[in-house]
């Protein structure tokens, strides 16, 4: 009689392919887990504030570099030249939401409408002494400081603490010399 048995043969084999396929899995499972980081892009937004410090008629403001020492991430730098100056940077929070703020010389109430989008106005917010507007709606609050020939907007999904933080970070530039956009 053969010692062959079709049953062991089956089992030998089951349990060869079950070895595979889990190896195959821990191996998918290690990668994914070193990937999983989250992953968010940034960019330079500095070049573009050198371009406004040249094309506009008014005192630059730009966020503070102690921002991405805090975690704040610039995911975006947006300038138009070309009609109203206007640039807009966004941020990526610490917190993991959204911020972005403005800057142009455009008419003031339309660059509202188009940064904070169906917000009114709900009453003031005090940033380093210096009062701005608070408009809120349902998909995020907004920051506004109407300055001459400027209009600085502080907007997005992120919450008022965060926005206020930014609207605290910002430097405006004053004679070749930079000081804070509330004037400290």
């Amino acid at each position: 009689m053969s010692e062959y048995s079709r049953s062991s043969a089956t089992f030998k084999n089951y349990a060869i392919s079950l070895g595979i396929i889990v190896g195959i899995v821990l191996v998918m499972a290690f990668v994914v887990s070193t990937r999983s980081g989250e992953n968010i892009p940034s960019v330079e937004y500095r070049p573009d504030a050198e371009v406004l410090r040249e094309e506009a008629d008014y005192p630059v403001t730009v966020p503070s570099a102690d921002l991405e020492q805090e975690g704040w991430t610039p995911t975006s730098s947006t300038l138009d030249v070309s009609g109203p100056v206007q640039w807009s940077v966004g941020f990526a929070t610490a917190e993991d939401s959204h911020a972005m703020f403005t800057q142009s010389d455009g008419d003031p109430d339309a660059v509202v409408a188009e940064r904070a989008e169906g917000a009114e106005r709900v009453g003031t917010v005090p940033v380093n002494g210096r009062e701005w507007e608070h408009h809120e709606s349902e998909d995020g609050d907004a920051l506004v400081l109407r300055e001459e020939g400027v209009t600085l907007v502080v907007s997005g999904s992120a919450d008022m603490d965060e926005l206020t933080h930014l609207a605290e970070g910002l430097e405006t530039d004053a004679d070749g010399g930079e000081e804070s956009a509330d004037g400290a």
